[in-house]
């Protein structure tokens, strides 16, 4: 509904309720907008009648769109309707009145929860504020979803040392509260805490931050607090709806509740510099804050003014000037824009970006070319990047259209050729160079020289120039001429003018010739929200949106039958023509100059469809082998990609047990899954670093994964680093593994020791109304059975199960140390507490001796340390009691490290060990060592969660028909 029919609508409300507001509207002390007591509400005359109220928060944010109505007034008595509106962007609405009367206004409707306001303000001058004040709201999250300016709800939490910590404390004695969501594991996470913590550190008298978990237990919280060495409040999240609330999805997500309660920033993502939280805390707690919704961190980051200026366009000419060019230079004029200078790089006179090399994040510099090229003439021109690689870039932007970028740190001067003109003119050419807020690299700067124009015969490197898909608008911009889409069934792509052309582009996240205001994306949400599109249509744009924003050239996707059609109903819906090319308005593809080949397709492996093949087989590592033959596939990150990793296909032409391992210089995860998981993500078969293999140990930093793959099926390998911010190269190879069973002599079968339980636990929450709460954790791996006193592998196949094995030498993932450790560490003596054992830790550093055991708390606990003395009953341990609720089972922990595997005859087993078995180090599981390592689970990681204790478990995984993934 339009603005005017939404006021006549209230309006008409309104008059129908007079007599309702005449009954409730009566004066009790009322007080005018600034809380100055006003009983009689004289009205002064304004000289032309007219009357300008503004409502707005107590921090100064003004309320646009609120209801305003202004009531004839006397002796607190609301009379009849004289005017109504509604507030502007400012806040700020005027009325008509006329004079030698009194009046009073209310904005009791559409007022925001959390914010508190009178019944009705009298009138009592011409320029009139009403100043709304808003506070936390003391109520259950619920299903409430949070937006920026809502006001936060009240909340406590537990923190890892068993405190309570409660927003509303906070705010009381700081100017703002950060809560920050994340997760141990997170590796984004762990990169953004130092900065947080170092900025912290400076503002912890004004700021607070509750840094809130939803997946870990407040031990794993305790030492990751403790590892990372951060000194603000940490716990597990009180519930999933405070989470489910600020729909987070991505970790970490960090959410600013300024002073007033309100919610402020909500930024999603990891902030990667001090200066990033520095800028957030001066904003919010500054003396003179003034009240606003802030989108990012970038929004509120204070801009330096360049120090220097451009020299004149004579001057640039004389050095950056090549061969056959005819260019004049001017700077960027806007008042935080740096300018190109003068300097010399390498013997060369050239120009370098006056913000390069300065500690000035989220900065850029610019200069313009007006430059003539002829029709066929290429621009050319010499570069020496020497900066942080997918971070600071170099951008040449021609007539507005980003053309090139350029980033990393090289080691010469290299050549560019930023554009191809197909007709004779005046081009605009803009050098730009962004700085991020990330770390620098190299001299933090790149150098421009020899700026040239020469013929496009002479292009001799691979070069590909943009072009737009239609050209020659008329005088109402309409265009004329159109490339010609041609499918190729070859590779499922539109092309240009014929099937072997250049691939054609759809823009989706940039601005376009179809809109050169908003983004195919946001065209997509808008026809969803007037449901002239279904939900279908828009997830799958939605899909193609996603491998655009991930593409190796930003915003774009390649054409498929599927996005062509999608394409032409949003021209259809909202086009400016009938035309049935205007599609095309929306698209663009680039034309290949210095090579026979045409641009890759930018979302390759970013889909299914455009997965990479990959190479079966691989060489034998041999001293002096190249990596690239032992592992003949290659994964390339140059840029952040999410959802994480580049997708390959892999179509087995036999059936068997197929090993996939890598090889990378860091950490990496590896998944192999077929097309239907690919929406599910925890349905991925996912093995990252096993510590024990049945032939090849994984190495720390790669993956091995073995799965049952059917001849004839697609799957899809996924290898990506373990931290997403990294770039590189990764290698890997798909191996098929001959059997080891006489049953399956064609090597359809395969055994490997895996673990039992993978992974982590797994929450599955109940969200049906009016059920039993079946919420519930649980460990997942196998299912398990007890038989003659020992645990087994539970199968359904009719073959025999493995026995378990639990782990006592080699770490599992679960605890970061091994069995062995843990019973000399006294970690299987249940009658001690966490906190019990921590104090006695801290006494066998010393001996035993209790006094240099106080000094060493008071120096970590510091200012703390009374309510920590007491939080650990210090002085109970001290005296030898201790607040556990079992039995010490330390002794008989002690005697099953006699049992332990070992290379030779095996009893139990009934076979000799030989040297190399991944067993060795193993022992059996009985009934009761699964009882005490349960017990073990139950108190340092979920109670209650069924066979928990198989996550320090392996097993003899047989691979075969049955069980393909």
């Amino acid at each position: 509904m339009k603005k005017t029919n939404k006021a006549i609508a209230m309006l008409l409300a309104l008059l129908l309720m007079i007599p309702t507001f005449l009954f409730t509207f009566t004066s009790c002390g009322n007080k005018d907008g600034e809380g100055n007591e006003n009983v009689g509400g004289d009205t002064p005359a304004s000289p032309n009648g007219e009357y300008t109220v503004t409502v707005k928060t107590k921090g100064g944010m003004p309320f646009a769109e609120m209801p305003v109505y202004c009531f004839e007034y006397s002796s607190g008595t609301l009379g009849s309707l004289a005017d109504f509106g509604e507030t502007d962007a400012n806040g700020k609405v005027s009325f008509k009145l006329a004079p030698e009367k009194s009046y009073a206004v209310s904005i009791t409707d559409n007022v925001p929860e959390g914010y508190s306001v009178q019944e009705f303000y009298p009138l009592v001058s011409a320029s009139f504020d009403i100043v709304v004040e808003s506070s936390l709201i003391n109520e259950d999250i619920g299903s409430k979803k949070f937006k920026l300016g809502d006001v936060m709800h009240d909340f406590s939490f537990t923190n890892a040392y068993g405190e309570t910590v409660k927003l509303s404390d906070e705010l009381k004695t700081h100017d703002m509260v950060l809560i920050n969501f994340w997760y141990d594991g997170c590796s984004a996470c762990e990169l953004e805490f130092p900065y947080m913590e170092a900025s912290y550190e400076r503002y912890a008298e004004d700021v607070s931050i509750l840094a809130l978990s939803p997946y870990d237990d407040a031990l794993a919280i305790r030492n990751f607090q403790s590892s990372f060495g951060l000194t603000f409040e940490m716990g597990k999240a009180p519930n999933q709806s405070i989470v489910d609330a600020f729909s987070v999805e991505a970790y970490p997500t960090s959410v600013v509740i300024d002073r007033y309660g309100v919610i402020a920033l909500v930024e999603v993502g990891a902030l990667t510099s001090e200066r990033q939280f520095d800028v957030i805390f001066d904003h919010f707690t500054g003396d003179n804050y003034e009240q606003m919704l802030v989108n990012s961190v970038e929004d509120i980051t204070p801009k330096v003014k360049p120090d220097v200026t451009q020299p004149s366009s004579s001057e640039v000419s004389a050095v950056f000037d090549g061969r056959k060019l005819n260019v004049t230079y001017t700077p960027d004029g806007e008042e935080y824009s740096w300018p190109f200078v003068i300097t010399e790089k390498a013997g060369v006179k050239c120009l370098a970006p006056g913000n390069g090399g300065k500690k000035l994040p989220d900065s850029y510099a610019i200069i313009y070319a007006n430059v003539e090229l002829a029709a066929g003439e290429a621009l050319a021109f010499d570069y020496f990047s020497s900066s942080e690689l997918g971070s600071d870039r170099l951008y040449v932007i021609v007539d507005g259209k980003d053309i090139r970028s350029i980033s990393g740190v090289g080691t010469e001067w290299e050549t560019c050729y930023g554009y191809v003109a197909e007709e004779a003119g005046t081009y605009e050419v803009a050098f730009c160079y962004m700085k991020d807020g990330t770390v620098d690299e190299g001299e933090d700067t790149v150098y421009i020289s020899n700026l040239r124009s020469v013929d496009k015969s002479e292009v001799d490197i691979e070069t590909y120039i943009y072009r737009f898909a239609a050209t020659n608008p008329d005088i109402a911009n309409i265009y004329q001429d159109y490339i010609t889409p041609v499918f190729n069934a070859n590779d499922g792509y539109y092309h240009v003018n014929s099937a072997d052309g250049p691939i054609l582009l759809a823009d989706l996240m940039g601005y376009t010739l179809f809109n050169d205001e908003t983004t195919v994306y946001y065209i997509a949400g808008e026809l969803l929200a007037e449901k002239l599109i279904t939900e279908a249509e828009y997830d799958t744009l939605i899909d193609y949106c996603s491998h655009a924003s991930n593409a190796t050239i930003y915003g774009v996707s390649s054409v498929t039958e599927e996005l062509a059609v999608l394409l032409k109903k949003i021209a259809s819906m909202v086009g400016r023509d009938d035309s049935d090319n205007e599609w095309l308005l929306m698209c663009c593809y680039y034309d290949a100059y210095g090579t026979p080949n045409q641009l890759e397709d930018p979302i390759k492996g970013l889909a299914t469809f455009s997965a990479y093949p990959v190479i079966e087989g691989g060489e034998t590592a041999g001293d002096g082998t190249p990596v690239e033959l032992v592992f003949p596939n290659t994964v390339v990150y140059d840029r952040l990609i999410m959802p994480r990793g580049l997708l390959y296909k892999f179509t087995p032409t036999r059936s068997g047990t197929y090993r996939i391992s890598s090889f990378s210089e860091y950490e990496t995860n590896g998944w192999i899954f077929r097309e239907s998981d690919i929406e599910d993500r925890n349905e991925w078969l996912a093995y990252q670093n096993v510590y024990r293999e049945c032939d090849v140990k994984a190495t720390d930093n790669n993956c091995y994964m073995i799965a049952y793959l059917e001849a004839g099926k697609d799957y899809y390998i996924d290898i990506a680093y373990y931290d997403v911010y990294q770039y590189g190269t990764i290698y890997f190879k798909v191996e098929r593994l001959t059997s080891q069973d006489s049953k399956y002599p064609n090597g359809e079968g395969y055994y490997r020791f895996s673990a039992a339980s993978p992974g982590y636990f797994t929450y599955y929450e109940n969200t049906d109304e009016g059920t039993v709460n079946t919420n519930k954790i649980v460990a997942g791996g196998i299912n398990v059975e007890l038989k003659n006193g020992y645990w087994y592998e539970k199968r359904t196949d009719g073959r025999a199960g493995s026995l378990l094995y639990a782990d006592f030498t080699e770490t599992t993932g679960i605890f970061n140390r091994t069995i062995e450790q843990m019973i000399a560490a006294n970690a299987f003596d249940f009658s001690r507490s966490e906190d019990d054992q921590y104090i006695l830790n801290v006494m066998n550093l010393y001996g035993g001796d209790k006094n240099k055991t106080i000094e060493h708390l008071k120096a970590e606990w510091g200012t703390d340390y009374d309510t920590y003395y007491e939080l650990y009953k210090v002085e109970d341990v001290l005296a030898g009691i201790y607040h556990g609720t079992g039995a010490d089972y330390t002794d008989l922990m002690r005697s099953y490290i006699s049992k332990k595997i070992t290379v030779g005859y095996n009893s139990l087993l009934g076979e000799t060990i030989a040297a190399g078995d991944s067993r060795i180090g193993c022992v059996v599981v009985d009934a009761q060592l699964a009882t005490v390592l349960q017990i073990l689970m139950d108190k340092y990681t979920f109670a209650g969660v069924e066979n928990s204790w198989t996550k320090v478990c392996y097993y003899s995984h047989y691979f075969c028909a049955a069980t393909p993934i």
